[in-house]
């Protein structure tokens, strides 16, 4: 009884199985801004609070230009291969590592960073250094050999404070220009300057202060430096340095304790006499 589609219409049976459904799960990113390719930052302004990297590229990231404020549980920029940094205001308050990169390159602008391992750090994955953020060891392109590694400084003013090394470079540094100032650490196995190769110095002012126990100095370049191990300075005590007729070279007031105090300006001359007071003890050296 009842025809084609009435109340007797018979049901069609359930087939006995589906076919699987096509579902791709898709892990939620705790980066900033992230790329598998290049990234470019031309200008804007930027306020990132992230529990991974703040700004991470699989390959190279440039930035010529913006304002940025960050946050990080990990690295404030984290590139694969090269950073490249000419212009832009960057002010990293947290951070795992503030910059990391195979390769890091500042010729402008003005970076201010706070970093609880490494300040700058190139090929951070060749030594511990990079192991412990949020997400442990990152990949770099260039491997995890160590030595291949470099960081360039030809320019811009660079303000770092670090309780792991302040410049680490797993392989060559060279400062050619700008204004860096490093502050830290203040104990442990690392230092105000790391590097595996070479580290050169021919422009520009540098200032760096931290701990003694892993103490490195410049290798090398065409300027003049200042490095000395002073014993246990408290933090605020002033540092000033002046010819031998007393003319100020550098001032600057660490905010960490420091055992270790280097500095290189381009009036700095080797083999010449320099005065450095450090609170109230002075004592005459020799640029080397």
């Amino acid at each position: 009884p009842g025809g084609k589609g009435g109340i007797g219409a018979r049901v069609p049976e359930m087939p006995s199985s589906f076919p699987e459904a096509d579902i791709t799960e898709e892990s939620e990113s705790i980066k900033g801004i992230k790329a598998a390719g290049n990234i470019k930052i031309n200008g804007g302004t930027f306020s990132i609070d992230s529990a991974d990297d703040a700004i991470h590229s699989n390959t190279d990231i440039s930035v010529t230009g913006g304002v940025f404020d960050i946050l990080s549980g990990d690295d404030g920029f984290h590139a694969d291969e090269a950073l490249n940094v000419t212009g832009g205001t960057v002010n990293i308050t947290r951070s795992y590592e503030g910059l990391e990169a195979l390769d890091i390159n500042i010729s402008a602008g003005d970076v201010t960073l706070n970093a609880t391992d490494d300040g700058l750090n190139a090929a951070g994955g060749t030594d511990s250094s990079g192991m412990g953020g949020f997400r442990g060891g990152d990949k770099f392109g260039g491997g995890m050999s160590s030595g291949n590694g470099s960081i360039t400084i030809s320019g811009g003013r660079l303000s770092i404070t670090a309780s792991g090394d302040g410049i680490d470079a797993n392989g060559t540094l060279l400062i050619n220009g700008g204004y860096t100032v490093v502050s830290g650490p203040t104990n442990g196995d690392t230092a105000t300057l790391d590097y595996d190769k070479t580290a050169e110095i021919n422009g520009g002012t540098f200032i760096g202060t931290g701990a003694a126990g892993m103490a490195q100095t410049f290798s090398g370049g065409t300027q003049g430096v200042i490095s000395i191990t002073a014993g246990a300075v408290p933090q605020g005590t002033q540092i000033r340095l002046s010819d031998a007729e007393d003319n100020i070279i550098i001032e600057y007031t660490p905010p960490l304790s420091f055992n270790v105090v280097i500095l290189s300006s381009p009036e700095i001359i080797r083999n010449e006499d320099y005065i450095l007071y450090i609170g109230d003890a002075k004592g005459t050296f020799s640029a080397q």
